[in-house]
């Protein structure tokens, strides 16, 4: 496996769980807005077992999240067999996915505990924003798993001026809620150090842009919830 290290402690990366968190290197995606831009290369080479005994060294923790880069990126067999590890220790695990693999998501889902997953824009711009033609038709193939498995999930959008604006915010709102999709996030867009340095230009919208959206989406999902300077539950 190719990680980049580890966050011993992370009081907000796993809903009601003290977690760490586990970043995985490399992305099938290059998204303008993206912080993490620094694990698309690099890190170093780990066995599953590696990581858990560290892991299994942290007493302070009741739960891990895999994030990245693309976590699922990763060899589905050593995914697998960390899971294992980690749950064999009473750990429970959280996955943050893009979506770009639902053939291993399918296969790793009955092991998991919470998934976060992110959905970057409208249909016709997803593949400006991720570099990848077919990546929303993936993201709904991940939906649907993810809304047939029964297990606890958010899907989350970082709202970037340019990229997302409140028609499309609304529009993504709904084809969420066609789906089943009960849980929505509105993730607020930081500018001081992402990919592409154009967008270090762009200002990010303001607190209140974030709810009077999620005030309009909470008329067609079950639960919004805006990351904004804290979580809040409209």
């Amino acid at each position: 496996m190719r990680y980049g290290g580890i966050l011993d402690l992370s009081t907000v990366d796993f809903p009601k769980k003290l977690c760490a968190v586990v970043f995985f290197v490399g992305c099938p995606f290059r998204c303008p807005y993206c912080q993490n831009y620094r694990l698309f290369e690099g890190g170093i080479e780990v066995k599953p077992e590696e990581i858990a005994k560290k892991l299994r060294e942290n007493y302070l923790i009741e739960g891990v999240c895999f994030t990245g880069g693309e976590p699922l990126l990763q060899k589905l067999d050593e995914l697998a067999k960390l899971i294992e590890l980690l749950k064999d220790h009473g750990l429970a695990v959280k996955l943050d996915t893009n979506g770009y693999y639902p053939e291993k998501l399918i296969n790793l889902i009955d092991s998991l505990d919470y998934i976060a997953m992110d959905f970057k824009t409208v249909p016709e711009k997803y593949a400006e924003v991720t570099g990848k033609n077919d990546s929303f038709e993936k993201f709904l193939e991940s939906l649907r798993i993810l809304v047939d498995s029964g297990i606890d999930f958010e899907i989350r959008t970082t709202v970037v001026p340019t990229i997302t604006d409140e028609d499309d915010l609304i529009r993504m709102g709904k084809i969420l809620a066609s789906y089943g999709v009960e849980k929505f996030v509105l993730q607020q867009f930081r500018n001081e150090d992402v990919y592409d340095p154009k967008f270090r230009e762009v200002t990010p919208y303001p607190k209140e842009f974030y709810f009077k959206v999620g005030k309009k989406l909470k008329e067609i999902l079950k639960e919004v919830i805006v990351r904004f300077e804290g979580e809040h539950l409209l």
